[in-house]
């Protein structure tokens, strides 16, 4: 069965932060690169300060697909799997909820919303109302 990731040392200020409803990323102090996943030094400039701070969670649908058969079988289907560009820089794999699968589109706007899932808070996201960067206001032609 797959399921969440077991947090450790290197990732748990992600997951306190989900907890809280705070969605957290890595950003270099001596190059400014936002990081994720975790690391222990960045990859542009090879610092070990990284400090961990509070995203707005707003951000645009870079890529998605729909899941028409759950893959361990305890969840509901059809759901969206999604990479979303946040607005600071940085891509989280997450979940695209509160909305029909096939209303999510490349260029979306999306907000975070948090689901309680097995024990622990995760970041997913939803669809901002009326705001599209590729086609203005409101959903594609």
């Amino acid at each position: 069965m797959i399921g969440l990731p077991t947090p450790s040392p290197l990732t748990e200020p992600f997951w306190s932060g989900a907890a809280d409803r705070q969605l957290v990323r890595q950003v270099c102090d001596n190059c400014a690169l936002n990081l994720f996943t975790p690391r222990i030094a960045c990859p542009a400039c090879q610092s070990e300060a990284l400090t961990w701070q509070r995203s707005d969670g707003l951000g645009t649908v870079y890529s998605h697909s729909v899941v028409h058969r759950s893959p361990t079988g305890d969840r509901d289907v059809p759901y969206v799997v999604a990479i979303v560009d946040l607005d600071e820089g940085w891509h989280l794999m997450t979940n695209i909820v509160g909305c029909d699968p096939a209303e999510v589109y490349i260029g979306q706007r999306v907000t975070v919303a948090w689901e309680d899932r097995d024990g622990r808070r995760l970041p997913v996201f939803t669809p901002t109302p009326n705001v599209d960067l590729h086609h203005g206001e409101g959903a594609p032609a």
